[in-house]
């Protein structure tokens, strides 16, 4: 029986993963590999490994603006097309969702909510002059009166306007304990009407855990989606979207506390039993990603 072909992750949270064929793993030394994934952020192995090797930016592009070797343009053009893998990238081999889950999916379906909205948002995006627009856009709806936010103790240092004073927001309601499991914040979004799950960036193909939190959870979803995600992996689905009203944060929320949540379960429901998010479930991502790495 031949060997596993070994491929060393460099990631801030993987572990260890093994396919029929290969082993993905933090604790294979790059010396005794025989490719090389960077997961999430490029580290600085990927330019000097001779032998087969790939950065999976599951984050998007302008993420990584003076991060880990520069610019994403500064990093593209030092890796070939095949040594790039991304939910965007302009290949379809080498395009790859992001993870949105592990485990099976089960909708939390208890009708005693509060009559308001949640987000879970682990950060404000950084000062207003320099925060991208699809971070302020997201901010004006997550720091809503009619919203509870929970997030990191970063959110304490927010700036609500250029001029502003660094202050948390009015609404906010603090951290969630421990590192945030999906089931803790399940639970937590389980007891409001309605969740925020914005993505911090709108581009084609990015579909985070962000929906599918707030649809286990059993919340009415405010969403906006890039229509190559709402013809994808969203057929089916049912959220409210802020630009079929205005892109207002009062008339969204507005419309979505008025909504009969039984009509989301339902059709939310359908949706998760369906097969559309087979291909992001953490164990189909990384057998992806061992198949394009160890393909001759």
């Amino acid at each position: 029986m031949n060997a596993k072909y070994k491929i060393c992750v460099v990631s801030p949270w993987f572990g260890e993963f093994e396919t029929d064929t290969a082993i993905l793993s933090t604790s294979i030394c790059s010396e005794e590999a025989d490719a090389l994934l960077c997961d999430w952020a490029p580290s600085d192995d990927l330019s000097g490994f001779s032998r087969r090797k790939a950065w999976y930016c599951c984050e998007p592009w302008c993420q990584f603006r003076g991060l880990g070797g520069g610019s994403w343009p500064a990093i593209r053009k030092r890796l070939a097309p095949h040594e790039f893998i991304s939910h965007n990238h302009p290949d379809p081999r080498y395009r790859v969702p992001h993870v949105t889950h592990s485990g099976k999916l089960k909708m939390n379906d208890q009708d005693d909510r509060l009559a308001r909205a949640v987000a879970i948002v682990s950060n404000h995006g950084g000062h207003p002059w320099r925060s991208h627009p699809h971070i302020r856009y997201r901010n004006r709806f997550i720091t809503h009166p009619q919203v509870d936010l929970f997030g990191r103790s970063g959110w304490n240092h927010y700036r609500h306007h250029w001029f502003s004073r660094k202050a948390s927001p009015g609404n906010y309601r603090g951290e969630l304990p421990g590192d945030w499991p999906a089931e803790g914040k399940r639970d937590l979004m389980a007891r409001y009407k309605v969740a925020i799950c914005l993505e911090n960036m709108n581009e084609p193909h990015y579909f985070t855990e962000k929906f599918v939190e707030a649809v286990c959870a059993g919340c009415i979803p405010v969403y906006r989606a890039d229509p190559s995600v709402a013809a994808g992996v969203l057929q089916g689905a049912l959220w409210v979207d802020p630009a079929e009203h205005g892109n207002d944060p009062e008339r969204t929320l507005r419309v979505a506390l008025q909504a009969d949540p039984m009509v989301f379960m339902e059709a939310n429901r359908r949706w998760l039993d369906s097969a559309l998010l087979a291909e992001s479930h953490h164990d189909a991502v990384f057998r992806r990603l061992a198949e394009l790495l160890s393909a001759s």
